[in-house]
This record gives structure tokens, C-alpha cells and sequence, in this order.
């Protein structure tokens, strides 16, 4: 049996902690501020909406509302299903003092209170709706019986999407704590998933991809629920159906009940499966094949880097932030199976900036506890800066040349500007890494940030972000400048040189910009390793 007292004093805990995590970032706060200012009048709207479908049921304009009504509790329930259980895995089942937590209570109260915080933390605002829509909805149609019928229906759907969230992601955790093969994988399956989403965004075939999956949920008892919400509204309400959504979803509640509880008990008290990392042999690997080009200090730092990568990627997400700027060209691209002259352009830009910021720009703070140990080493500062930023060069460089050079053919650039827009990428990319190693060890961090909810890392500090970005856009502008079809022409009827002298001389001019800052940054960055001590 549950106590009571212990699952509302868990999921009252549980409110409280997040809501002091929420109030305790100012960006969450201004965040949550403009969401509300986008979702409070889209709920009145709502709100007034349903009387005026109502309205329309009643006088005869709306011919067919069960054929509308039932796409929307569809998708409704999928995506309170959907966004609910990636809560429940990132967050609700992964709660703070866990060990704790189950030394005094059950895992089923335990997971009553996470469910019963999910239910009130969706339900306020759902109830609230519920009840002024399907009192002015009643008021529409001019049937009293909708007012019980919708509010049950929105409370129904509310509570077996959530469970149904829960039930997914404790499916998923309960795998991934057994197989050995779904560990090694969970990267790989998180970047899949990444990248379909956004794929999805880019293409806007959202409906394309809901569209089965309505298909398929329209019979069952999911779809069954607008037939309850119309029921004794209009005549096409079956009545057979919506008894039928109401016991297929107590039943599905009950049984849930008891599944649950199993499935939390398997993952919180599981051990998990440890994937022992074999040390690869240094002439096997691919750090290892550096060796005979570079000094072994800087091999071991590019080995590190890359090893950090592949065991944790999520902690070097902040290195494609900048890829968002670049959704608009891409989802013009996109649609109209067009490449653009813009495209190939920030290219140029972007591809520098990842390639300093993915490792070369906290060459200090990356250390965390080796730190001491690295500075005894001999020549610490030339082989961190030089390791760092060869880390980066390797895999980014490659991808960037390609892709600028691949998108300027595909775009209407001639190949002047393709040759041209290449020797900027190759060299900004370069030399975009020293670059940030200077500005890292100028506004260096050193203690651990939060990057999910299960993962801390020391990332590069916000001074260390702005900084390096202006400067790279700083040695970039030549390049952007130059082949700019606005800018470029501009420059080229002002002074008189073609658009080809002009697009050759912003190369040069950004190419020595960077060479210059860049050795100029990383002979600051290497004298404040080694001049580097304790407080």
C-alpha cells in the first residue's frame, strides 16, 4: 500500500526543487516569460474557440465536427505523450539524491510522487482550460451534458498520455541499464534521433511523418475519445465508442499500476552495464598514427580530446550552436531545391568558429583535476596549445572545405569564387583554432557547468564565446565582404578592379588577418600556461 503522506510530500518536493532550479537561472525565467506570453493568449483563444465550434454544431455550419475533432485529441494526446515522456527521462526519473530518497521510502512512492508532480504540473493549467471551455463549449451547443463529457474526456486523455510517457521511457532506461550493445549505441541513437528531428524541422514534413501515426491511433481508443467529448452533443457521437474509451482507459491506468513499479524497480536498483574502455595501442589508433609527425606530448593531448569526444559528445554541444543561425539558408535550400550564394558564405564563417571553439578554447580550464599534474610536465604550454588545436583541425577542417566547396558548385558562384571561398575556409579554419586557444586562456573556466541533466563539464566561459566570435567575424569580414553579391559589386563599381580582383584581395587580406592574430593568440595562450600558478 502507498502512503499517501509520502507520495504528496515527494511530489511537493519534487515542484519545489524544480521550481527553484527554474527561478535560480535567469534564462530559464526569460524563457518561461515569453512562452507565456505566446501561450496565455493562444489558450484564450482556444478558450473562445470552443464556443464558437460549439456555436457552429448547434446552428448546422459544422457538417462534420467529429472528423475535425478527432485529429485534435489525437495529436494532442501524442504530443502530451511525447513531450511527457522525454520529461520523465531526462528529468522526472532521474531525480536528485536518488539512493537517498529510496533508503526512505518505496520505489513505488517514490514513483507515485514523481507521476502525481508530472499530473499537477500539466493538470492546473489542463483543469483550468478543461472547465472554461467545456462550460463555454456547453454554451455553444446548448447541451448541459458537455460540460461533465469534455471535462472527463480532456482529464482522460491528460492522464493516459502522461502514464503513457512514463510507461516509454522506462521501457527505454530499462534497456539501456541491461544491454551492452544499447550503451555502447546511446550516442549513435540520440545523434540519429537529432538528426531526423531536424530533418523534419528543416523539410517541414511534419505532416507526412504524423500523418501514419493518425492513421493508426484513429481506431483505437485514442481516437475514441472525440466521439466522448461529442457524445449527446451531436448524433454522430457513438455512444458504444465512448463507453469503450472509458473503460479501455481505466483499464489501461490499472495495469499500468502495476507495470510501473516493476519497470522503476528494475532501473533504479539495477547496477547497469559497464563498458570497460580498452586502451587502443598507440600504432593502431588513429592519435597513434600522429606520432611520427609530432612530438608525443602534443599526440597524447590530441588523444585525449578525441577520447572525451567519443565517451561524452553531449559536453561539446556547445561547439554547433552557431549551425542554428544557419536554419533559414538551409530550410530555403531546402524547399526550393536551390543553393544560394549566402550559403557557402557562412560556411566560411561557421566552420572556423566550430573548428576554435570544439576544444582550443578553454586550454586551461580543460585540464579540471589533471591540471597540476600537466603543468609539472616539460613544455606544458606548448604542447597543450599545440595539442588542442591540432585536435580540432583534424575533424573540423575537413568537413568544412568539403562542404564550401560542395555547396559553392552546387550555388550560382563561379568557380573563381568556389577556388577562393576554399583557400579562406582552409586557412580561417586553421588558423581559427590558435586564435581561440589566446582568448581561452585569457578568460579561462575551471569549475564544472551543468550540460544535461545527468552530465557536468567544464565548457568555455561566456567571455571566452563573445570574445572569439567577434574575432573570427572580425578576420572574416574581407572573405564575407568580398564575395558578397551586394557588397562585392558594390567595392568592385566604386574603385574599378573586377569582382575577381576584389573576391582575391578579401581572401589575402582575411588569410593574414588570421595567420597574424592567430600566432599572435597562441604565443599569449602558451605563456600563460606556462606562467601559470595556484592561488
Amino acid at each position: 500500500m502507498l502512503a499517501r503522506d509520502h507520495v504528496v510530500t515527494i511530489a511537493r518536493l519534487e515542484l519545489s526543487r524544480r521550481w527553484r532550479v527554474v527561478t535560480g537561472n535567469p534564462v530559464q525565467v526569460i524563457a518561461l516569460a515569453i512562452a507565456a506570453l505566446f501561450l496565455v493568449p493562444v489558450g484564450l483563444g482556444g478558450i473562445v474557440g470552443t464556443y464558437l465550434f460549439g456555436a457552429g454544431i448547434a446552428s448546422g455550419d459544422i457538417e462534420t465536427p467529429l472528423a475535425l475533432v478527432r485529429p485534435g485529441f489525437v495529436y494532442a494526446w501524442l504530443f502530451v505523450a511525447g513531450f511527457g515522456g522525454y520529461r520523465a527521462y531526462a528529468t522526472a526519473l532521474r531525480p536528485d539524491r536518488l539512493d537517498g530518497y529510496l533508503t526512505t521510502v518505496s520505489h513505488r512512492e517514490l514513483l507515485a510522487g514523481f507521476i502525481f508532480a508530472e499530473l499537477v504540473l500539466w493538470g492546473v493549467p489542463t483543469v483550468l482550460l478543461a472547465i472554461a471551455g467545456s462550460l463555454l463549449f456547453a454554451a455553444g451547443t446548448g447541451s448541459v451534458l458537455s460540460v461533465p463529457v469534455l471535462f472527463l474526456t480532456v482529464c482522460i486523455t491528460l492522464a493516459t498520455a502522461i502514464t503513457t510517457g512514463f510507461l516509454v521511457s522506462l521501457v527505454v532506461r530499462s534497456a539501456g541499464v541491461r544491454s551492452r550493445l544499447l550503451t555502447r549505441l546511446r550516442s549513435v541513437l540520440v545523434g540519429v534521433l537529432a538528426v531526423g528531428y531536424f530533418g523534419v524541422l528543416f523539410t517541414q514534413s511534419f505532416a507526412s511523418v504524423l500523418e501514419p501515426v493518425y492513421r493508426l491511433l484513429a481506431p483505437t481508443p485514442i481516437g475514441w475519445y472525440a466521439d466522448l467529448a461529442l457524445v449527446g452533443s451531436v448524433p454522430s457521437g457513438s455512444i458504444g465508442r465512448s463507453v469503450g474509451a472509458v473503460l479501455a482507459s481505466v483499464a489501461f491506468l490499472l495495469a499500468s499500476a502495476a507495470v510501473l513499479p516493476r519497470l522503476a524497480a528494475g532501473v533504479w536498483y539495477a547496477d547497469g552495464v559497464h563498458i570497460e574502455h580498452e586502451v587502443e595501442p598507440a600504432s593502431s589508433s588513429a592519435a597513434g598514427r600522429l606520432s611520427g609527425i609530432l612530438p608525443q606530448p602534443v599526440v597524447g593531448v590530441v588523444a585525449t580530446d578525441w577520447k572525451r569526444a567519443r565517451r561524452a559528445p553531449i559536453t561539446l554541444t556547445f561547439a554547433v550552436y552557431p549551425l542554428f543561425l544557419l536554419f533559414s539558408p538551409i530550410m530555403h535550400a531546402v524547399q526550393t531545391g536551390t543553393i544560394g550564394q549566402g550559403l557557402p558564405i557562412w560556411i566560411v564563417c561557421f566552420g572556423p568558429w566550430i573548428a576554435g571553439a570544439l576544444f582550443a578554447l578553454n586550454v586551461v580550464g580543460n585540464e579540471g583535476a589533471a591540471l597540476p599534474a600537466t603543468l609539472l610536465s616539460d613544455a606544458p604550454g606548448r604542447a597543450l596549445v599545440a595539442g588542442h588545436a591540432v585536435a580540432s583541425v583534424l575533424l573540423v577542417v575537413p568537413v568544412t572545405l568539403v562542404a564550401v566547396v560542395g555547396l559553392g558548385i552546387a550555388s550560382p558562384h563561379s568557380m573563381g569564387a568556389v577556388l577562393t571561398l576554399a583557400v579562406s575556409a582552409l586557412v580561417l579554419a586553421v588558423a581559427a583554432a590558435p586564435i581561440a586557444t589566446g582568448i581561452g586562456a585569457l578568460f579561462p573556466r575551471f569549475e564544472a557547468v551543468s550540460v544535461s541533466r545527468s552530465t557536468e563539464a567544464i565548457v568555455p566561459s561566456k567571455l571566452a564565446f563573445t570574445g572569439f566570435s567577434l574575432v573570427v567575424f572580425l578576420v572574416a569580414i574581407p572573405t564575407l565582404a568580398a564575395h558578397s553579391s551586394i557588397v562585392g559589386h558594390a567595392i568592385a563599381s566604386a574603385i574599378g578592379p573586377s569582382q575577381a580582383v576584389v573576391r582575391i584581395v578579401g581572401t589575402v587580406a582575411s588569410c593574414a588577418l588570421s595567420v597574424t592574430v592567430g600566432s599572435f593568440s597562441a604565443a599569449y595562450a602558451v605563456r600563460s600556461v606556462e606562467r601559470f600558478h595556484f592561488d
